[in-house]
């Protein structure tokens, strides 16, 4: 997901480069180069003992791209003002994000999220809802703040649970261990 996320933002700014906010963003091309070998040394790893995508490991495959996928849905929503610099929505480029993994992980895993069902985005939506929520209740004290830190994780472990329970799309795996990155 670092390549895809990196890839997405460098192509962003080959288009718009008046939104280079930082120089490092001068570099961009280069450490998307590196995190796709940091891909390839890791479907190396997995593609080397076929066990490890297979059998009860694909639940954990899937629950690994959950979590990645829904973690990065959560932090990129907290960080408006950055994407706004950059101009880009965070909705779209989190689904750019999303369906440039799961083109990647095609070439891995043999399964990938099903990231047009439609209860991914609403499910996406409910647990950066339960997050804010959350984090509004962090700040305060006493038993009905407590209560709706408690509420808000139990809807935040729904939403989590109704993305996971998606029926994901099967796929047979190429036997090739040469990746093809997605642009």
């Amino acid at each position: 997901i670092g390549y895809a996320r990196y890839i997405t933002i460098y192509r962003e700014l080959e288009k718009h480069p008046e939104n280079r906010i930082h120089p490092i963003f001068k570099w961009f091309k280069e450490w998307c180069n590196d995190e796709f070998r940091h891909g390839e040394a890791f479907a190396l790893r997995m593609k080397s003992d076929p066990k490890l995508t297979s059998g009860v490991n694909v639940l954990w495959i899937k629950f690994f791209l959950t979590a990645v996928y829904a973690t990065m849905s959560v932090r990129d929503h907290q960080r408006p003002a950055f994407h706004e610099a950059l101009g880009v929505d965070p909705d779209w480029y989190g689904h750019e994000v999303f369906t440039k993994t799961s083109a990647i992980c095609r070439q891995i895993f043999p399964i990938t999220l099903d990231i047009e069902h439609p209860r991914w985005d609403a499910g996406l939506k409910r647990l950066r809802k339960a997050n804010v929520d959350l984090a509004d209740a962090a700040e305060k004290t006493g038993p009905m703040a407590t209560l709706r830190r408690l509420g808000a994780k139990a809807r935040a472990a729904a939403a989590f649970a109704s993305l996971l329970f998606i029926p994901a799309k099967r796929h047979a795996v190429p036997a090739s261990t040469r990746m093809e990155p997605a642009y």
